[in-house]
């Protein structure tokens, strides 16, 4: 595993150590970083995962997972998110210290554009498969079937504009 935080980085906690952040802000990356792999997802990453960049717990890990890392849209979206949380806090009691290191290197990491890209490259995909299967469905010998045009519908009333107060 890569380490990109130092313990010297961060504050510690009542509760946590400096080396207790610099170790989830470690593996949090390195999870981002090899493709958000279901195996590297662990209890313990959950367990603080879930308390840091506005994120509630889920009904457990495998429930976040699949909000979050099942596709690649919805990695853009939980990348973007971590990007743009406000971080609040006092480090001494909060890990608002890990949330911003982990944001200044997903910036310099360009980890947004990335993501962003596989998702865009993912809709596209999946909206070419869309058009395969309806064209497949709808077009007969490269024609379009025409639908019929609706009648016009016959309409005797007031031609003017009826009061809106009574």
């Amino acid at each position: 595993m890569h380490a990109f935080f130092d313990s010297s980085e961060f504050t510690p906690t009542k509760w946590n150590t400096a080396e207790d952040k610099a170790d989830f802000a470690n593996k949090l990356l390195n999870f981002m970083l090899t493709g958000f792999l279901a195996g590297r997802f662990t209890e313990k990453l959950y367990n603080r995962l879930s308390m840091c960049f506005g994120h509630i717990s889920h009904f457990d890990r495998g429930c976040f997972a699949e909000t979050w890392f099942d596709k690649p849209e919805s990695i853009a979206a939980f990348v973007n998110q971590l990007v743009q949380w406000p971080c609040f806090g006092d480090p001494a009691f909060t890990f608002s210290d890990v949330e911003q290191a982990i944001q200044r290197e997903i910036a310099r990491l360009n980890l947004v554009q990335q993501v962003n890209e596989a998702a865009a490259a993912a809709n596209r995909q999946n909206e070419l498969s869309l058009l395969e299967s309806l064209e497949k469905k709808y077009r007969t010998t490269g024609n379009v079937i025409q639908m019929p045009a609706p009648a016009p519908a016959a309409y005797d009333g007031p031609a003017e504009q009826l009061s809106l107060i009574g």
